[in-house]
């Protein structure tokens, strides 16, 4: 497949009611159907609780939209649990490789203090990313022998938030089963550069999340030490691929030449009008960069 055929979009902002998410077969229908009416192909899937991955995968098609990587998240910090949550990890990358796809994103859990007090790195622990690195490697062996790559997604509001907890364990788990899948915007918001990142890890790069960043949005929620909840439903410091200050462009050049992993847009909320026309813009923003250009001749 060619750049722009590998290029899905999170139907998050789609499917959003509150602080939870409306995945009735109405709501699906309907979103689906704007996401295909702006132009996309395929979507990050995740099999809706009470349906199965045929009857998932019919629904996409209905609309014209292919399977794209997926989100698995769990406790990987708690040994005592690591068992049940590799075993989590195994059943979501059969479910994934019913659908199709190859490829999951795999994060660690928010916590509540980080939740609080996000992109800083609060009550860091050496012991614990050693912890982590353990059960998501083990994670992804269980998801390889599905016959699916599970890549890491440093998520802010985790345990695995700034750059020493990201950099540790991928340092720990190289050579394994575990790859890398990062996320453009939660990279710059914990005080990273994601072009460095990336290319630093360029060959691990199994997919990536491409989002962007409200820099003066982002410090002024540092500097107030708002919540995570406000800082992405209040203050919107996420923004549309193209329309905040990241520099998306280079990050991917970073990637290899010959990388053939999905680029999923992500807005977890409109920072440009609806939904539909936020979908739209990351589309036509993303499009209009060279990587993809090139790709279209």
């Amino acid at each position: 497949m060619s750049r722009r055929e590998r290029l899905a979009i999170n139907p998050l902002p789609f499917l959003l009611e509150g602080s939870g998410l409306d995945l009735s077969a109405e709501r699906l229908h309907a979103s689906f159907a704007d996401i295909a009416r702006a132009g996309y192909t395929a979507v990050h899937a995740d099999v809706p609780p009470g349906m199965t991955p045929s009857g998932y995968g019919a629904l996409l098609a209905s609309h014209g939209l292919r399977p794209a990587p997926g989100y698995f998240g769990g406790f990987f910090d708690q040994p005592e649990a690591r068992d049940d949550v590799v075993e989590g990890a195994r059943r979501h990358a059969a479910a994934t490789a019913e659908l199709g796809v190859d490829t999951m994103f795999i994060a660690q859990h928010m916590c509540e203090l980080r939740r609080a007090r996000p992109a800083i790195g609060a009550d860091p622990s050496a012991e614990r990313v050693s912890i982590m690195a353990e059960g998501l490697e083990l994670a992804a062996q269980a998801a390889r022998a599905e016959g699916v790559t599970a890549a890491l997604h440093p998520h802010v509001g985790s345990w695995i938030e700034v750059e020493s907890e990201v950099r540790g364990v991928l340092d720990l788990t190289q050579g394994g089963s575990l790859m890398f899948g990062p996320d453009t915007g939660h990279l710059a918001f914990a005080g990273m550069d994601p072009v460095a990142l990336v290319a630093d890890h360029r060959e691990r790069v199994a997919a990536i999340h491409l989002k962007d960043l409200d820099t003066a949005a982002a410090a002024r929620v540092l500097a107030e030490g708002t919540s995570y909840f406000d800082a992405t439903r209040s203050d919107r410091i996420w923004a549309e691929p193209g329309a905040g200050t990241l520099d998306l462009a280079g990050v991917l050049d970073a990637l290899p030449a010959d990388f053939d992993g999905w680029y999923v847009v992500e807005v977890d909320l409109p920072k440009h009008g609806t939904p539909f026309d936020s979908a739209v813009l990351s589309r036509e923003n993303l499009l209009a960069l060279p990587s993809f250009t090139e790709d279209a001749r």
